[in-house]
């Protein structure tokens, strides 16, 4: 859902986390912008959206004060959430929250939906391919909504354990509440993780009733440092140390507003984003392959008309429209020396080149309305998408066997067909009070899908199942906030969620008529998941606390199943079988989340300026079947100490991460024959410190510095590793003898960075 430039939509829930896990850290000077103005995303009183689900808020503020660079540093201090990622060629693919990851945790910019993954097994296997979701640099935003649970209600399709909802900079973020104005903004920083330098420049300019806004950001860089970057530098699977990369993005957005009357605006929006990495695959060489090169581009293009109007009416008191436009594009080139001997079946000894791409395009439509009627406050709107993908698979090759340099180009195919899909969305939700300490809020939301795809030359119909595909989802929440006095409350909700079958799940298919690999499902039913929050907040001079509980049942799970195959040359069984995606039994998620904040300076009678906060969080997952569920992540904690100056011109915090290691118990699945299949590599229990401080070197410039893993420990993140197949002996693919170490996190690091605003 789109939503008003000026207003921020906090739930009631978060409105509790940010008093439990914030309070005396979003006053700190460490979390404020240099800039002489204060945001008004910064009050936490503001009104806001309230829904049935937990929301960690990451400010403007927190993303200069701790150096966030990527969607792995939004997420680095906040438990139970992490990023999902693959090897280092492809990255992250999206997040992990409460245990589910990638496409079942919708990721929104503006309101805008990002991306679904293409991500099929032998494209990763053999690293030729893998989609991405994440399409936004981080110096263009100021709040990032973290949304534990599901929500579909507010955050769309893939909401099923979560969202990460992003907002994009406004032009008054940098100019005076009124009147002509302008403002100007330089960062710069270095970090040595990636050996990584970024450098932005904002631009802000009001006059008369027209703003705007232009901030562009370069970043140039290198691979992600392993712990120990004195490893074995050898090629194939053994290798010790990441795979060298030159990475390079480049970032735009740009906003023009006129206020065509108090209380009414219209607006342009406009913003750019790409990414070029080249990785010397050197993981890869041996066995079949040779001078393998990875050239991978990620372009997302998006621009948007939307209007704002705050007038009192019989239907609303605020109204938001707004177009969109965008296009995400992945062009992944693999250029490498491959060399097959296999007798009696095939030799190979030839230059390729793979070009492999995937477009996918949406425009959308969205009217949000909001109105309040006595003790109710209505929130309700609609929402049209209209959804084109294209995929495209080609390789040329120059046989080596002769003495002749001729290329040849080969159409491998897609991997999905052309497709095309129309989305129809109504929501709306009633807040009410019953009583003066009672608070209630109903939520409901319909979504009708329709998938349109057809064949060409591109993707032949072999097996007959592409074609018109509709199923619609209803969701809907629930919740109660009961407070006990002014200090102490309860706050329960159910909430619901749901995602769409992806264009691959519904139309992939792979192999022969003689020997499928897989083949499509077109009777697909989207996933859908109900969770259950209780939590117990408190608010007290001193300090804040909040104890909750979650539990969420999932229906419907999209899985890849094996079945027997049948040769239509002889008629009989294929003992190799195919895949077929398919709605698996209900999967269920529990936890315990924790957050408490405490003012030391007030507590120890010191001078002001002394607090700290700490945050845990625990899940564990069960499958129909009784085995955990892979993708959960193993206990985590955060303990910040932070201290600021009186005079708020200089201050530090220490940071203290622990991470349990994975154990056999909570990552093993079960073959057919009751064989437990465990892991070959797992994470390991860690404990991490950061340092980080900043100080005012002159008005309005501020240098900020941060040591991280002080303590260099060589551990293993459980998303890093979790992806690895102990059963691939494919000759240069996974990870044999000490090449694991590669996928261990960055030892001992630091990260420079200033920023001047005027």
């Amino acid at each position: 859902m789109s939503k008003p430039r000026t207003q921020f939509r906090r739930t009631a829930i978060a409105r509790g986390v940010l008093l439990a896990c914030g309070g005396p850290l979003l006053a700190s000077p460490l979390l404020a912008d240099p800039a002489p103005r204060e945001l008004d995303l910064t009050v936490v009183e503001s009104e806001s959206i309230e829904r049935d689900a937990v929301v960690d808020v990451i400010t403007l503020q927190d993303i200069s004060a701790e150096q966030i660079d990527n969607a792995d540093d939004l997420v680095r201090y906040i438990p139970g959430v992490s990023v999902s990622r693959g090897d280092d060629r492809w990255g992250a693919s999206g997040f992990n929250i409460r245990g589910l990851d990638e496409d079942r945790v919708a990721i929104n910019v503006d309101g805008v939906p990002q991306g679904e993954t293409l991500k099929y097994e032998s494209g990763q296997a053999y690293g030729y391919f893998k989609g991405s979701r994440n399409g936004v640099d981080v110096e263009a935003l100021k709040a990032v909504e973290i949304v534990k649970g599901a929500d579909a209600l507010f955050s769309g399709s893939g909401a099923l354990a979560g969202a990460v909802n992003m907002t994009t900079k406004d032009p008054d973020d940098y100019l005076a509440p009124e009147g002509d104005d302008w403002g100007l903004g330089l960062k710069s920083a270095y970090s040595s993780e990636n050996d990584e330098t970024m450098a932005t420049i904002s631009a802000a300019n009001r006059t008369g009733a027209l703003e705007s806004l232009l901030v562009y950001t370069w970043r140039g860089g290198h691979e992600f440092e392993n712990h120990d970057m004195d490893g074995a530098d050898i090629e194939g699977s053994a290798r010790e140390v990441p795979d060298p990369q030159d990475r390079e993005l480049n970032s735009v957005l740009g906003k023009l507003i006129y206020e065509l009357s108090p209380g009414q605006e219209v607006g342009l929006v406009g913003s750019y984003y790409d990414r070029n990495t080249e990785t010397d695959t050197r993981s890869y060489n041996g066995g079949w392959y040779h001078d393998r090169v990875g050239d991978d581009t990620n372009t997302v293009t998006r621009y948007g008309l939307f209007y704002n109007l705050e007038h009192e009416t019989a239907l609303f008191d605020t109204l938001s429209a707004a177009v969109n436009r965008q296009d995400n594009e992945l062009e992944a080139i693999t250029r490498q020396r491959a060399q097959f001997f296999i007798p009696p079946f095939f030799s190979s000894n030839e230059n390729r080149v793979d070009n492999r791409s995937y477009d996918q395009e949406l425009l959308q439509v969205t009217l949000d309305l909001e109105k309040t009627v006595g003790d109710h406050r209505l929130i309700y709107g609609l929402e049209l998408q209209d959804k084109d993908y294209r995929n495209s698979q080609f390789r040329s090759s120059d046989d080596l066997n002769d003495d002749v340099v001729e290329w040849e180009t080969e159409n491998l195919g897609a991997l999905v067909p052309r497709a095309e899909a129309e989305v129809y969305t109504l929501y709306g939700q009633d807040t009410f009070a019953l009583g003066e300490r009672t608070q209630l809020r109903l939520g409901l939301r319909y979504d009708d899908y329709s998938y349109d795809a057809s064949a060409d030359d591109n993707f032949p119909d072999q097996t007959g199942t592409l074609g018109t595909i509709g199923f619609d989802a209803l969701t809907w929440t629930v919740g109660v906030e009961q407070a006990f006095s002014d200090h102490l409350s309860l706050e329960a909700g159910v909430s619901t969620g749901f995602r769409a079958p992806t264009v691959e799940e519904m139309y992939r298919t792979s192999g022969t008529q003689d020997d499928w690999n897989a083949v499509a499902n077109p009777d697909l039913d989207a996933e859908t998941s109900t969770n259950y929050d209780i939590a117990l907040v408190g608010d007290y001079g001193l300090g804040s606390y909040r104890v909750g509980l979650f539990y969420s049942e999932y229906d419907d799970f999209i899985e890849y199943q094996d079945f027997e195959g049948i040769n239509s040359n002889t008629g009989q069984p294929d003992p190799n079988g195919y895949q077929m995606p398919v709605n698996s039994d209900e999967v269920e998620m529990k936890g315990l989340e924790l957050s408490a904040t405490l003012d030391l300076s007030a507590a120890l009678g010191l001078r002001d300026g002394l607090s700290t906060r700490f945050l845990a969080a625990y899940t564990e997952g069960e499958e129909a079947n009784g085995d955990p569920v892979y993708s959960v992540q193993p206990p985590s904690a955060v303990w910040r100490l932070n201290y600021d100056s009186p005079r708020g011109n200089w201050g530090m915090q220490f940071v203290t991460s622990y991470t349990q290691g994975k154990k056999d118990g909570d990552s093993y699945s079960t073959e057919a024959d009751g064989e437990r299949l465990y892991p070959l590599y797992r994470s390991n229990t860690a404990t991490v410190f950061d340092l980080v401080a900043y100080v005012d070197v002159i008005d309005n410039l501020r240098l900020v510095a941060g040591v991280y893993n002080l303590g260099d420990k060589e551990y293993y993140a459980w998303d890093s590793v979790r992806f690895i197949d102990q059963g691939d002996l494919r000759p240069g693919i996974g990870v044999t003898d000490n090449g694991i170490r590669r996928y261990s996190e960055p030892g001992r690091n630091f990260e420079l960075s200033l920023n001047y605003q005027f």
